[in-house]
C-alpha cells in the first residue's frame, strides 16, 4: 500500500524531471499540482472562515455580556455559551484544519521518494536494489567514491559516475534504467546536490536552503494572515499580537531545523509550497472575501443574545402551514399566550371584584310596598 502511495509522486517527479531536465522545476510543478488537488479543501476552508466571520457579532456580544469579569468560572461560562451558539448555528470551527492535516502525509511521501529515488522514481524492485547493495561494494575503488547522503543516494551517484552499463548484469536493472537520463538528476547547475543534507561540516551552497526556508516561511505566514479570518477581540488584541509574533518565528525556525535533517529537495519543496499556497490564498480571498463586522452588527447581536428565553422561543416558533402568511392569526396566538400566562401568574391578578347584588323578586317587592 505504501509503495503504491509513494509511487504516485515518484512517477510524477520522474516525468517532470525527464520533461524539464531540472529537478528544481520538477519540485515546483509538484507543489503546484498538490495545491490544485487540495483546492476543494481550501475553498471549503474559506467558506468555513466566512461562516465564522458572520457569527462573529454574536460571539462578541456574548463576550461583552461578561466584560470585565476575568475569573475562571466566568471565562468557562463564556466559552460554553459560544460553543452552544455554534451548535445552534450548526457550525464546526475545526473544519478548517483538514487541509493542514492532509499536508502531513504528502510531506512524508515526498520524503520517502527523495531518499529512495531508485525505488520510487526509477521503479526498481526491492530485489534489484538488494542486488545492487551486494554488488556495489565489490567494485574496484568503491572506497574512493565520495558521496554524502544515505546509502541509496550514494548508490545513485555511483551509478551515474560509472555508467549504467556497469550494472546491466543485475536482474531487473536494465528493464528500468537504460541510460543516465533515466536517473533523477538532483544536481542544480553544479552548485547544489539536492539529494544531500545541509550541514555545517564544510561550507557549501546547500546552507542557503535553510536560510531561504526561514525567509519564505516567515513572510508567507505574515502575508497569509492578512487574507484569512483572525478571531481576535479588542480585549485581547495585545495578547493575540504576541501569540502571532511567536508563531511567526516558531514555525519558520522549525522549518529551518527540519531543513538540516532532510535532503535539500525537501527544503526546496517547502519553499515552493509556501509560495504557491500564498498565491492561492490571495486569489481565493479576492473571489470569496471575508465579511467585515460593523458596530451595527454587534448591537443587533447583543439584542438577540440579551433577549429572554421566552422571546427567543417565540422568534424561533414554526408557523402553522395553514396560517403561514396570516399576521393577524399570529398576533391572536401571541395575545392568547400572554393572557394564558397572566392567568397562570398569581402576581399578575388584579383585586377581586365584588359579586353583583341579587335583585328582589316581584312578590318580595309587593310585600315591601305594603
Amino acid at each position: 500500500m505504501l509503495d503504491f502511495l509513494f509511487g504516485i509522486p515518484g512517477a510524477f517527479l520522474r516525468f517532470c524531471n525527464s520533461l524539464t531536465g531540472n529537478y528544481v522545476i520538477a519540485l515546483f510543478l509538484f507543489a503546484i499540482v498538490v495545491e490544485i488537488v487540495l483546492l476543494p479543501f481550501s475553498i471549503k476552508q474559506q467558506k468555513n472562515q466566512i461562516r465564522q466571520a458572520k457569527l462573529r457579532p454574536k460571539e462578541m456580544a456574548i463576550r461583552n455580556k461578561y466584560k470585565g469579569r476575568t475569573d475562571q468560572a466566568t471565562q468557562q461560562k463564556v466559552q460554553n455559551e459560544i460553543m452552544e451558539m455554534y451548535q445552534r448555528e450548526n457550525f464546526n470551527p475545526m473544519q478548517g484544519c483538514l487541509p493542514l492535516l492532509i499536508q502531513i502525509p504528502i510531506i512524508m511521501a515526498l520524503y520517502n521518494v527523495v531518499i529512495n529515488p531508485l525505488r520510487y522514481i526509477c521503479g526498481l524492485s526491492a530485489e534489484t536494489i538488494t542486488a545492487l547493495n551486494a554488488y556495489i561494494p565489490t567494485l574496484e575503488g568503491y572506497a574512493d567514491f565520495a558521496a554524502r547522503g544515505n546509502e541509496t543516494i550514494k548508490q545513485l551517484n555511483i551509478i551515474r559516475q560509472l555508467g549504467v552499463d556497469t550494472f546491466a548484469q543485475i536482474e531487473g536493472f536494465a528493464e528500468k534504467i537504460t541510460s543516465i537520463d533515466d536517473l533523477p538528476n538532483f544536481d542544480f547547475f553544479g552548485l547544489l546536490n539536492l539529494a544531500e543534507t545541509p550541514a555545517f561540516l564544510e561550507f557549501n551552497w546547500l546552507l542557503i536552503i535553510p536560510v531561504l526556508t526561514f525567509v519564505v516561511s516567515f513572510f508567507s505566514s505574515r502575508i497569509t494572515r492578512k487574507f484569512t479570518y483572525q478571531p481576535t477581540t479588542s480585549e485581547n488584541d495585545k495578547q493575540a499580537g504576541c501569540s502571532n509574533a511567536m508563531v511567526d518565528f516558531a514555525m519558520p525556525a522549525m522549518s529551518v531545523w527540519i531543513s538540516f535533517i532532510v535532503p535539500g529537495a525537501i527544503g526546496v519543496y517547502w519553499m515552493f509550497k509556501n509560495i504557491v499556497t500564498l498565491l492561492k490564498q490571495m486569489i481565493i480571498a479576492k473571489l470569496m472575501p471575508i465579511p467585515r463586522v460593523t458596530e451595527e452588527d454587534i448591537r443587533a447581536a447583543e439584542q438577540e443574545v440579551n433577549m429572554s428565553n421566552r422571546q427567543r422561543k417565540k422568534q424561533e416558533k414554526v408557523r402553522s402551514l395553514h396560517h403561514i402568511d396570516d399576521e393577524e392569526y399570529m398576533q391572536k396566538q401571541d395575545g392568547a399566550q400572554e393572557e394564558e400566562a397572566a392567568a397562570e401568574s398569581p402576581a399578575s391578578a388584579g383585586p377581586i371584584a365584588p359579586a353583583p347584588l341579587k335583585e328582589d323578586s316581584p312578590e318580595q317587592k309587593e310585600k315591601k310596598k305594603k
